[in-house]
């Protein structure tokens, strides 16, 4: 029998519980029942979001979306879901990209890259390519942040990802990403500036100089600037600054005191 393969343009989406190894280890009985919870509540959201779900693999997942805005948005309603009261830490990656389908599996390079970039998430968290990015311009109820470009296994070059941090979304702190990440010539990141008054009062002023130098430089063009989220990270902490150029993947670091 002659098994018909056609190319399509989808999102592809990855899941896979963190720990879920180490659970069935230690207790059978809850690791079949969280195992159970992510099945439920993954087939409803799809089902809402008309996504289409391919396999299932001991803990992960794998479907697919005709839309890459609702694969993201049936990404945050599944991670909210499962926030609820005892948190199930799932990793989800999501990419978009043409496949070949044959009615069963699909194969491509955008496959391959939705899963690495799954892999470098954290429990709860929701990573996109910049591919699927860009697709989330015109939907400003979806934010993004980027967290640099990684060197991914079987990836010829250099990738960009990114995160939700919408409400209900884990945001994972730069130094919880795995992998190696690719130096970047023109990239900047804005230090919280210091507030040298001595009064707690101003410090609003001196987060909001920040705030508008970051404003500012995000409008030249060719210049990627770590977003406010990540540059806050480091506030009123003693890190050193060759350090934090290390975790937020800049050639550059901008600070100073009002």
């Amino acid at each position: 029998m002659k098994v018909e393969k056609t190319r399509r343009l989808v999102a592809i989406m990855f899941t896979d519980i963190v720990g879920y190894t180490s659970l069935m280890q230690q207790n059978e009985t809850s690791a079949v029942e969280v195992r159970s919870r992510h099945r439920k509540v993954f087939t409803e959201e799809h089902g809402v979001f008309n996504g289409e779900i391919l396999q299932y693999f001991g803990d992960g997942t794998l479907s697919i979306f005709k839309s890459g805005v609702e694969a993201v948005r049936c990404a945050i309603a599944i991670q909210v879901e499962l926030q609820k009261n005892k948190k199930l830490p799932l990793r989800i990656g999501i990419d978009i990209g043409d496949i070949v389908f044959d009615g069963t599996e699909i194969y491509g390079d955008r496959v391959n890259l939705a899963s690495r970039i799954e892999s470098k998430g954290i429990g709860g968290s929701i990573l996109l390519s910049a591919k699927l990015n860009e697709e989330l311009q015109n939907h400003p109820e979806i934010s993004t942040v980027s967290l640099g470009h990684y060197v991914l296994k079987n990836v010829a070059n250099p990738i960009e990802i990114f995160a939700v941090e919408n409400e209900g979304v884990i945001m994972p702190v730069l130094s919880q990403m795995k992998g190696k990440k690719s130096p970047q010539d023109k990239t900047i990141a804005v230090l919280p500036f210091v507030n040298m008054s001595g009064q707690e009062d101003n410090e609003y002023f001196s987060d909001g100089m920040t705030d508008e130098i970051i404003n500012a430089l995000a409008k030249i063009k060719n210049l990627k600037v770590t977003s406010r989220t990540s540059s806050f990270y480091f506030k009123n902490k003693n890190v050193p600054i060759k350090k934090i150029g290390q975790e937020l993947n800049v050639s550059t670091i901008l600070e100073g005191s009002i």
